[in-house]
């Protein structure tokens, strides 16, 4: 079976069917949070969307209390699991290039956010799925789509899903890169508050998200003395956009970044810091000096001592959100962390440099990193998909600092969707998929699933 050719049998049907959910703008909306919609109403309109795709095409659907829904493909008693999110990070509409709840084709690209994360990817596994239904062989199990709406935000839906169904014996998830994912990091996030003397900042807000690098900040200052001449010259000096103007009386300062995926952020330019390293020079504000001093130029926790290297490569640490006001100060940040790291081991020496820095309340949420056997039968049959479909025999199955719904479901690890060397943009503005690669990607899945579900 030439799968290349196959998947091209379907690609207008499928980017038909990503441009309308890439249409929902499935952003978590907790304001319109209510019983069947646990995290808003665009998540739940997106999950009624993709359910409605699986009904069109006569397969089995089953709805989990809006949390997430599946798509049942085959026959069998023992199930494979494909597991994908339609919940999207927000966007900022003025730092995009085009629509950014839409899928636009401009030349050989789609534009859209979710066409690489993770909407775009999750229907070329389900594509993949119908294509293995319609060949004539004996399969060793059926497989079943499970699509959640808060991977995002902590990952919860899948996780209230299989408190209520059963786990699939087996499965991987369209949310990372090929090859094929074996590791990946643990993940700390850390949320702190305290009270810090104003000294001349009024407010201080960056990052919407714990997981994206913020690509702008914003800053009241009520400073004696004009800042225009020397903010222009540091945003210069560091290669920077931004705007200072009269607010009520006060100074506004605003600082574009760079966004990035909070897993990578030395891809990034953190506006949040970038601003703080600045304002440091012009108000004596606790706040504003411990980011400057544990965050600038270390994106390694180095500075808050909890630096180290393992086998997954090294610790990361992205200061996802600040937020400062009427002398309350608070910030989230989000830590991935090789395995041979432990709970025990962190926690409390990061505390305790929170603590020391007059930070009055100190929450985390922990998250084991996973690890599977790179030699397991799982993971060579996926990479094999892969190398038969690409030629590809230079990229090996690797480890990541990103996570995903692996996490959530025994034997289960990340595989696609995006190709060695590409950057598709996820979680940045005009997030982008090549349509090549897109229907490369329904080809692998599809030659995983035959190597996988073949007596």
């Amino acid at each position: 079976m030439d799968f290349k050719q196959e998947a091209l049998q379907y690609k207008d049907a499928l980017l038909q069917d990503l441009k309308t959910l890439c249409q929902i703008p499935s952003t978590m909306d907790m304001s319109t949070a209510d019983k069947g919609q646990p995290f808003g109403e665009m998540p739940r309109a997106a999950l009624d969307q993709m359910i409605a795709i699986g009904k069109r095409d006569g397969f089995i659907t089953d709805n989990c209390d809006g949390y997430a829904g599946s798509i049942d493909i085959g026959e069998g008693d023992e199930v494979f699991g494909i597991l994908g999110h339609l919940d999207v990070v927000p966007v900022n509409k003025a730092g995009w290039s085009y629509p950014p709840f839409d899928c636009t084709l401009d030349g050989d690209m789609l534009y859209g956010r979710g066409v690489a994360d993770d909407k775009g990817p999750l229907l070329a596994a389900y594509y993949a799925a119908k294509i293995i239904n319609k060949m004539d062989f004996e399969k060793k199990m059926k497989i079943r789509v499970i699509f959640g709406t808060n991977e995002e935000n902590g990952s919860e839906c899948v996780a209230y899903y299989f408190k209520h169904r059963p786990y699939p014996a087996l499965g991987f998830t369209p949310d990372a890169d090929f090859p094929v994912v074996y590791g990946e990091k643990g993940i700390a996030r850390i949320n702190v508050k305290g009270h810090f003397a104003p000294n001349g900042l009024m407010s201080f807000m960056s990052g919407e998200v714990v997981n994206i690098v913020p690509g702008i900040a914003e800053a009241v200052v009520d400073s004696h003395t004009n800042l225009t001449e020397s903010y222009q010259a540091y945003l210069e000096k560091y290669h920077l956009t931004g705007e200072i103007e009269d607010y009520h009386g006060k100074t506004k300062l605003t600082l574009k970044g760079v966004s990035a995926h909070g897993s990578t952020p030395e891809l990034g330019i953190n506006a949040a810091v970038m601003l703080a390293h600045y304002l440091v020079d012009h108000v004596e504000n606790d706040f504003v000096s411990f980011i400057d001093k544990y965050f600038y130029e270390d994106v390694n926790g180095k500075k808050l001592g909890v630096f180290k290297e393992g086998h997954m490569g090294l610790v990361t640490c992205n200061l996802g959100i600040v937020a400062y006001k009427e002398g309350r100060g608070n910030m989230s940040i989000d830590f991935r962390l090789p395995h041979e790291i432990s709970e025990e081991e962190f926690i409390p020496t990061l505390a305790s440099t929170f603590t020391t820095n007059n930070f009055t309340s100190f929450n985390y949420n922990w998250t084991n990193a996973l690890f599977v056997n790179p030699e397991s039968d799982l993971i060579k049959n996926l990479h094999q998909a892969y190398v038969d479909v690409t030629g590809d025999h230079e990229h090996g199955p690797q480890c990541m600092g990103g996570g995903t719904y692996a996490k959530e479901m025994p034997n289960c690890v990340a595989f696609g969707a995006e190709f060695p060397g590409r950057n598709n943009g996820m979680h940045q503005n005009d997030e982008h998929i090549f349509v090549d690669d897109l229907m490369d990607s329904v080809a692998i899945y599809a030659a995983a699933l035959y190597n996988i579900l073949k007596k």
